[in-house]
């Protein structure tokens, strides 16, 4: 007997409480996993839980008469609310089959696969895999043969072998058009007016140890021919109008060339995008005059450095296969050519000394001056399971979570690890706060702009903070409580 042809695909919400940033994006996950069950005639219902008001309502609704149930989560909130939604389905009483899919049940599948909301874990590419199981359970078939799949059944825990992972340039396009509402993913931005998230690559060739890219795809990258993406976005300007494309690519520019090509292909056809993508320091600074120039006339708007951190050592520790001076040199050459640069900093990282914390800051800094403003983003060490940084975190007295359950409830992104005091945090978001009215940056002298009250509170802590930078003294931060309860108090 032929079961449904309906599938189900659910991202849960991926924050807890207030949004963690200011923008809306597609869930490419579940896009990327219906694109080949809708080109091989499958129903698919797409429910992003981020968007829709009564997102377990739609859920349940959509979920009558379906084949199966695809979760796709991240470590962190998406797990808590995954599980909500499964229980939710479970209680309804609705026996179709869950496949839990993603990075965190990628690297710990079977942990992953022991809970009771979880049918079988898709583990790294899962396109061809979602189809193949989507195929075996619609013909009511057993899936226990696909690779690529870990499930748990009378208590015996199965790992069927690794698929092989295919060339995306076989895989149909991100349907787009198949969201509830596709011009909700729009977003005002830097890089223009309608911009929306879009991927053309897979997995990264680094090896860093905080990462979960390399546990996924086993630092294999995997990326779209130039003429696949310059297709790709032809339709999302045809299809939303779109103007800015925020790529979510890991690293977009592992081949120079082929940037150079996209970027090329874009100005020929008239695109008029502006576009931001992410980038390592060391292919900044190797990249020709003649690709800086083509990038940039194509509407690059800026490069998104992962630089992580300013130490040597720890770049070393962390197996980030660049120096301070690479960070350097990606921000001289990018403002060379007067493409904006920005860089991630993270520190707190297991082991990691004052001295080190110390040598971070002094790299963001010397950055602010090379680029003329400060553009990064601060970051609290944030453990993901199943590398060599979460191992020793676990060292240091990290409790590691042992079910899907505990997981639910473990936070990547609150600090809260043992070697990380309250007083630490303070003190290096004071820090962040002096290089940030120190060296103003468009957005901050933007605000400014709005009112006589804002001008005059920029005016006063970059006065004060500039002072500082100058003189490096960082005690008695008066100032920074000061000006902070000023903010709170009369603008937010």
């Amino acid at each position: 007997m032929v079961a449904s042809k309906k599938i189900v695909l659910y991202y849960p919400r991926n924050h807890f409480g207030k949004q963690y940033h200011p923008w809306t994006w597609a869930p490419l996950p579940i896009l990327a996993a219906s694109a080949p069950l809708f080109a091989d005639g499958y129903q698919v219902a797409l429910v992003d839980a981020n968007v829709e008001p009564q997102p377990l309502k739609l859920l349940l609704e959509e979920c009558q008469g379906a084949a199966l149930l695809g979760i796709s989560c991240m470590t962190g909130p998406q797990i808590h609310f995954g599980l909500e939604a499964a229980e939710a389905v479970r209680s309804a009483g609705l026996k179709l089959p869950m496949i839990w899919g993603g990075y965190h049940p990628s690297i710990l599948p079977e942990q992953t696969s022991r809970n009771r909301y979880v049918d079988a874990v898709v583990r790294g590419q899962g396109e061809l895999t979602m189809l193949e199981l989507a195929g075996r359970i619609s013909e009511g078939e057993d899936f226990t043969g696909v690779d690529g799949v870990t499930f748990t059944r009378d208590g015996e825990t199965v790992s069927n072998p690794d698929r092989k992972v295919a060339d995306i340039n076989q895989f149909p396009r991100l349907p787009y058009e198949k969201l509830r509402n596709p011009r909700q993913y729009l977003n005002n931005m830097h890089v223009g007016s309608r911009a929306i998230n879009y991927v053309s690559s897979q997995g990264c060739p680094a090896r860093c140890q905080f990462c979960a890219e390399p546990l996924v795809y086993g630092r294999r990258w995997k990326a779209y021919k130039p003429d696949r993406v310059l297709a790709d976005l032809e339709f999302l300007k045809n299809f939303l109008d779109v103007n800015g494309i925020m790529y979510f690519d890991s690293t977009y520019f592992v081949n120079e060339r082929r940037a150079a090509e996209i970027s090329q292909k874009m100005i020929d056809n008239g695109l008029g995008l502006g576009w931001a993508a992410n980038a390592r320091a060391p292919q900044l600074g190797k990249f020709s005059a003649e690709t800086y120039n083509v990038l940039k006339k194509s509407g690059l708007w800026a490069f998104l450095v992962g630089a992580e951190s300013g130490s040597a050592s720890q770049l070393e520790a962390m197996q980030k296969d660049i120096g301070p001076e690479d960070i350097l040199a990606a921000a001289r050459a990018a403002t060379r050519h007067g493409i904006k640069i920005t860089y991630s900093f993270i520190v707190g990282f297991p082991g990691e000394t004052e001295i080190e914390v110390e040598e971070t800051w002094r790299v963001m800094e010397e950055v602010s001056k090379i680029v003329g403003e400060y553009n990064s983003q601060l970051h609290f060490y944030a453990p993901t399971p199943g590398n060599a940084l979460y191992e020793k975190a676990a060292q240091l007295g990290l409790r590691q979570p042992q079910s899907l359950e505990e997981w639910a409830s473990f936070s990547t992104v609150a600090g809260s690890l043992p070697w990380m005091s309250k007083s630490f945090q303070n003190r290096q978001r004071q820090r962040e706060f002096y290089l940030v009215y120190g060296y103003p940056s468009e957005w901050v002298r933007r605000r400014a702009s709005r009112s006589l009250l804002r001008r005059a509170y920029v005016g006063a802590a970059s006065a004060a903070s500039a002072a500082r930078c100058r003189r490096h003294y960082w005690g008695l931060p008066l100032d920074w409580w000061l000006l902070r309860g000023m903010r709170a108090a009369n603008y937010g």
